[in-house]
């Protein structure tokens, strides 16, 4: 589908402020999952001891304290202040910045990273440019495999779409679109990088069904804004159902479930000509 203009700045505006009001909750629950894949994402980028890193989207910091704990010297961003605040409070270097518009000299950077983020840009490619500009070496991205592949996430879509609810985000890019090896290696190399590997990373989550809903209700935009929208009565079924659907088939002791997570992660290499 394809988006005027007018239609991204406001998707771009929208996820900005979403980002400022869902900060604590998504720290306090969502990492727990997207941690699983912070070191198949710096292996990408070929982080060791020594590498000056730019972590572009942190959050609060789960794929910069990774790299760091690797030795790597690293700087993070984010255009969430909030983000920002709670990237600080473990000690980051970290400072208010777009994907847009890095404040950084070209090739200031050994590796460039981004995790999760592809899927909530508007202009993707201009983000993957951008990123690239500041890096000397690799840039490395991962997005969420397609939601059938990806029951951690993807169970949500099957459970909201029942009560068939009207959506309350703006229009803006398909957030499973570059899941698929194809179009995330087109991206890269529309980009301008070279030297594209794919790979995908698997790993699981054990939580209780019902808190793991409220988690991405709290801390999540896309979906949470619509759970937002729906009356009291919708999200108490929606809970019920989504419990039953996860139960049904990742049951494992003591009332909880084991999830199935699969990220998939794309980098390439700067052009020298570039």
């Amino acid at each position: 589908m394809t988006h005027t203009d007018e239609q991204l700045d406001e998707f771009a505006s929208w996820e900005r402020q979403s980002w400022e009001t869902r900060a604590a909750s998504y720290a306090a629950t969502i990492t727990s999952l997207t941690r699983g894949a912070a070191d198949a994402l710096l292996d990408a980028a070929d982080v060791t001891a020594g590498t000056a890193l730019l972590d572009v989207a942190t959050g609060p910091g789960v794929v910069a304290i990774a790299a760091r704990s690797r030795g790597a010297e690293v700087i993070a961003v984010d255009q969430s202040e909030a983000m920002i605040g709670l990237a600080r409070s473990t000690g980051l270097d970290a400072r208010q910045a777009s994907v847009d518009r890095l404040p950084f000299e070209a090739r200031s950077f050994d590796a460039v990273v981004a995790g999760f983020l592809i899927n909530h840009l508007p202009r993707p490619v201009d983000g993957v440019v951008e990123m690239a500009r500041v890096c000397k070496s690799r840039v490395a991205v991962s997005v969420w495999d397609a939601p059938a592949a990806n029951p951690v996430l993807g169970l949500f879509g099957g459970v909201i779409r029942l009560l068939d609810l009207s959506h309350p985000v703006p229009p803006g890019p398909d957030s499973s679109l570059y899941g698929d090896d194809a179009r995330l290696t087109a991206l890269l190399l529309e980009a301008g990088l070279a030297d594209i590997r794919i790979a995908r990373v698997h790993w699981s989550l054990t939580v209780a069904p019902g808190d793991w809903f409220d988690a991405i209700a709290a801390g999540t935009p896309r979906t949470g804004a619509v759970l937002a929208a729906a009356s009291a009565k919708q999200r108490s079924e929606l809970r019920r159902r989504y419990v039953d659907a996860a139960s049904a088939s990742y049951s494992t002791a003591g009332g909880l479930v084991t999830l199935p997570a699969t990220a998939v992660v794309g980098s390439g290499r700067r052009s020298p000509a570039r």
